[in-house]
């Protein structure tokens, strides 16, 4: 049965078992981040396709969102500041948008069909060279406040890891989060790593 989400669209895209940082600012979303807090609740990241990750009055469009988004969490948070909150956010589920509404206060709230847990993927020979990749990722100043857990004995995650972090284009990264199949989301970011590489 379907069931109803708040969403949070923006125009990146986050994993499963991935984490970034928001900066929150909007009445709505800081509300949506004060619920979720305070009762442990879960809300969707879906990637913008079109339109406006802010809603100025309205008469603002809503965006066109993608089909498939990923349940996030939060982990960490900072003090409000001048009227926005920090958080960081890590990834959980994927799930698939059926219909989407706008509430009076502009939330997006959506209902989904959350998508079966994937296959471990014990980590291939091809893919041996990933892991010290995903090291040094983790290991960039910028990241390391994200204080992420390197998943490296499940394939599957490690790649959903890696891909959160290269500074790859959102459209591929979307691809490799609609891609359902653990080993081929490995092959395609091997593909990207060697299109950057070369």
């Amino acid at each position: 049965m379907p069931e109803q989400l708040p969403l949070f669209p923006l125009h990146s895209v986050l994993f499963p078992h991935g984490r970034m940082s928001l900066r929150v600012f909007e009445p709505r979303y800081l509300d949506l981040v004060r619920v979720c807090f305070k009762n442990k609740n879960e809300f969707g990241v879906v990637l913008i396709r079109d339109g406006s990750e802010a809603a100025i009055d309205a008469k603002s469009p809503m965006p066109k969102l993608a089909q498939i988004g990923c349940l996030a969490r939060i982990v960490d948070w900072g003090a409000p500041f001048n009227g926005s909150i920090g958080i960081t956010v890590e990834g959980g589920g994927k799930f698939r948008v059926l219909a989407t509404q706008q509430q009076p206060n502009y939330l997006i709230v959506a209902d989904i069909e959350r998508l079966p847990p994937e296959v471990e993927l014990p980590l291939p020979a091809r893919a041996s060279d990933l892991v010290e990749l995903l090291r040094q990722l983790i290991a960039h100043p910028l990241v390391a406040r994200l204080n992420l857990e390197p998943q490296t004995a499940d394939g599957g995650c490690m790649v959903n890891q890696i891909a959160q972090l290269l500074p790859i284009p959102e459209v591929h990264k979307f691809a490799l989060l609609a891609e359902s199949n653990p080993s081929l989301r490995l092959d395609r970011l091997l593909l990207i790593l060697d299109q950057i590489t070369d």
